[in-house]
């Protein structure tokens, strides 16, 4: 199967775009799936800081065990409550584009003496105020969007894989430019 390179390419490009597909039909359960995986991610670490508090005795550091205390405690809600995780992360970039956006207003209105296209940017922290605005009345949208941008970027890349892998299968069939 895989004798030609681009094969490989077509193999792995049909199954980004089955896996972009999947987060677009099921974006709920990737969300949660998300939030579980990051849950279980804090919790290994806060396991990792707190040992490492105990078995480095050189290293030790108060601060070392409430980190991973605030890990550990961080993981359990996120697995106990996946839906109020999600909000939270919500709340997080919601919070993020409005102080983003608003930042890049107040330097567009500063460089307006200077930079022709100042309005360009006046208009993007215009756009990114807007979706921190939107995002922080309906945080789940913000986490879902993150969801779509994944499902939106396997589907591109899977169809960019498929093309390199034609482009190298019809590379491997054509003769070669020239003999050595």
């Amino acid at each position: 199967m895989f004798k030609n390179p681009g094969t490989a390419l077509l193999v792995r490009g049909a199954l980004s775009i089955v896996f972009g597909l999947l987060i677009t039909v099921l974006p709920s359960a990737t969300a949660l799936v998300v939030v579980v995986m990051f849950g279980i991610f804090a919790i290994i670490d806060g396991i990792t800081s707190v040992a490492h508090y105990f078995y480095d005795p050189a290293g030790r550091s108060r601060w070392t065990v409430v980190g991973g205390l605030i890990s550990i405690a961080a993981g359990i809600v996120a697995i106990a409550l996946p839906g109020i995780t999600a909000a939270a992360i919500g709340v997080l970039i919601g919070l993020w584009a409005l102080v983003l956006g608003l930042s890049q207003i107040i330097l567009a209105l500063a460089a307006r003496s200077f930079i022709r296209s100042w309005g360009l940017w006046f208009l993007t922290g215009l756009v990114t105020t807007v979706f921190g605005i939107v995002v922080l009345f309906n945080p789940g949208l913000g986490f879902l969007s993150l969801v779509w941008m994944l499902a939106g970027f396997a589907i591109l890349t899977g169809l960019l894989l498929i093309a390199s892998g034609i482009g190298l299968r019809k590379l491997a069939s054509s003769p070669p430019l020239f003999a050595r």
